[in-house]
C-alpha cells in the first residue's frame, strides 16, 4: 500500500518544486520512480512476491530523500 500511496505524494512535492525552484533531475526522479515503485508493489502483492513487493517498497520511501538531495544540489 505504501508503494502505491508514494504516487500522488511524489506528484505533490513535485508540483510544489516545480513553482518554487527550476530543477531537472529531481523532476524525473519524483516523476518515474513512484511509478515504478507502484507497479513493483502492486504485483508483488498480487503474485505473492516478496522480494518484488520489498523493492517496491525501498523505491516508494527512498524516492523522496533523492528527490530533495538532488534538488539541494541542482539549485
Amino acid at each position: 500500500m505504501m508503494s502505491v500511496a508514494s504516487v500522488p505524494a511524489c506528484w505533490a512535492l513535485m508540483a510544489f518544486l516545480i513553482k518554487e525552484e527550476g530543477w531537472h533531475f529531481s523532476f524525473l526522479v519524483c516523476c518515474l520512480l513512484p511509478l515504478i515503485a507502484a507497479y513493483l508493489g502492486s504485483r508483488g502483492k498480487r503474485e505473492i512476491r516478496m522480494g518484488m513487493a520489498v523493492t517496491g517498497l525501498v523505491l516508494a520511501v527512498a524516492t523522496l530523500p533523492l528527490t530533495l538531495a538532488l534538488a539541494s544540489l541542482e539549485g
